[in-house]
Parts: structure tokens; sequence; C-alpha cells
């Protein structure tokens, strides 16, 4: 479970194969390797927002960013 003290909502769009699987818990999958993993937007089911920004779990923490919806 993410630590309540350093944890920043990430967008309710990302997705990756680990959070399929392991729902929040996704980064204790043993497959996950940060960095190399593979997120896509649920919204355009593609590595790139509806802004035409990148996905990514630092990418997708960002409030400013016109997609962006808090988990």
């Amino acid at each position: 479970m993410p630590d309540p003290d350093t944890y920043v909502p990430r967008c309710i769009q990302l997705r990756c194969k680990s959070m399929l699987v392991y729902g929040e818990d996704f980064e204790q999958d043993p497959e996950y390797q940060s960095g190399s993993v593979d997120f896509w937007c649920i919204h355009t089911n593609r590595p790139l927002g509806p802004d035409g920004g990148e996905v990514s779990i630092e990418c997708c923490k960002n409030p400013q960013r016109a997609c962006y919806q808090a988990y």
C-alpha cells in the first residue's frame, strides 16, 4: 500500500499490465521494474494522453495536465 506521507495521486486513466493483475499494489509485481514498464492511457489506449503528452507514472501525477483526473 502507498505510504500516505509520500503518496502523490496519479491520473485515474493511467494503466500498465501490473496494475491489471496487482491493482494499486502493482509495484510489488515481481516483473515490475520502474522505468521499463509500458504505461498507457485508457482514454486513448495509447502511450500518449488526450493532451498529446507522454504517459508515465511521473507524467500522470501532474494535476496541471488538462486531461488529469485524480485517482
